[in-house]
Order: C-alpha cells, then structure tokens, then sequence
C-alpha cells in the first residue's frame, strides 16, 4: 500500500485527476449470461443428488448408534469392543464422507460456471479497454470503502450488453457526473469525458462563441 501510494505522489496530478476506473456487481452480471441457467441447472441437480447421499449416510449413521444403545448393556465384552470400534469408524468414514462432498461440490460449481465466467471476464476487458479504463471493481466483494462518482462508473450495462451482442465492446457515454450509458451512434474513436476538479462539463447553448466550442470538446477528451 505504500509503495502504491509513492507512485501516486511521483505522478502529475493531471494524471491521477484523469484516472477512471468501472464498478459492477459481477454475480449480476454473470446472471445475464445466456450460458448461466443451464450452468445453474446442472449444479442444482448434482446439489440435490449429493444432499440426498448425505442424508442417507446420516441415517445408516442414526440406525447405527441407536442399535448400539439398545443392545450395549446385553453385548458381551468382546462384541461390545467391537461394536464401539465399528460404530467409531463409521462416525470418522461418515466425517471424511461429507468433507469429500463439499470440495467435490466446490469442484463441479467452478468447473461449470468456468466457461460463464470466461465470458463474463471477456466482455470487462473489452469494456475497460474500449472505453480506456483503469480498472474494473466488483462491488459484490466490498473490499473498498468509497467509490468517488467523479472517476468511478457503473458499467454493468456496457459490460452485459457486450456478452448478448457476442463479445461486440460497447462504447459508453457519460451524460453526468456519476453514470454511463450506451450511445450505439458515438463515433469509433470518441472518448468519454472526463470530469475532474479543474474541468466543469457544461451544456452547449445555441449561440455560442466558437472559442467556447472548442474548450467544451477539450473537456470531452
């Protein structure tokens, strides 16, 4: 963190002032992915599969030890050793039994939404780099504590509109301070303005001078 924060302070502050990075919830956005309900379905089988399993085993686990309660008083010594010990490996096979289950369940859920994942990845690149963002966020996590409105956008739109459009990059377009939104007659190489502390995005009004032309499109680039 403090070597982070050098750099910031060897940077011109022009620089950091045009610094823009994008936010998203990032499951959200996944949800979008034509690919993620069948995903979803397939883990909603296998999870209930497994349940069932795991529900079985805890019964053959009860059966077991209320058998073993009944009958320990009638078992002789030799019998009684060993239904201990018997019943003390089925409580240890059924502890490893459910441990499995959870990583194998772990396993199957990355390895089927691995391919919605990619996607999804895909289209924040895309979108990041098409619109000259610094980064991307995932506010789902919440391992920031402020995001500033002037250099941070939400742009969940961008990004899911370029998954449906098959990894199309969406151009965005700020129209305030605080959000984008798609603007599909923007020309290929226009560029998002920038809002910082030493630039004031104005309106244009009918009848004004050409030098206040100029100065609103230095403040768009």
């Amino acid at each position: 963190m403090r070597k982070i924060f050098l750099i910031l302070l060897m940077l011109p502050l022009a620089a950091v002032a045009q610094i823009r990075f994008g936010y998203l919830n990032y499951s959200e956005v996944m949800q979008q992915v034509p690919q993620y309900k069948e995903a979803q379905k397939h883990y909603d089988e296998l999870l209930k599969r497994c349940e069932q399993e795991l529900v079985r085993n805890e019964e053959e686990l009860t059966r077991n030890y209320v058998s073993f309660l009944d009958g320990q008083r009638e078992f002789p010594e030799p019998i009684l050793r060993k239904r201990q010990k018997d019943l003390q490996d089925l409580v240890d096979r059924s502890i490893v039994f459910r441990d499995q289950v959870k990583k194998w369940l772990v396993q199957a859920h990355d390895s089927l939404f691995a391919p919605v994942n990619a996607i999804v990845d895909d289209a924040i690149a895309r979108v990041c780099m098409h619109n000259n963002l610094a980064y991307v966020i995932d506010t789902e996590k919440s391992g920031y504590l402020f995001v500033n409105p002037v250099m941070g956008y939400d742009v969940t739109t961008a990004v899911v509109n370029t998954i449906l459009m098959s990894g199309e990059p969406q151009k965005i377009q700020l129209i305030d301070d605080r959000q984008f939104v798609i603007k599909d007659s923007l020309p290929n190489d226009s560029v998002p303005p920038v809002a910082t502390d030493e630039v004031e995005i104005v309106e244009e009004e009918e009848g004004s001078n050409e030098g206040e032309n100029e100065a609103a499109e230095g403040a768009f680039h």
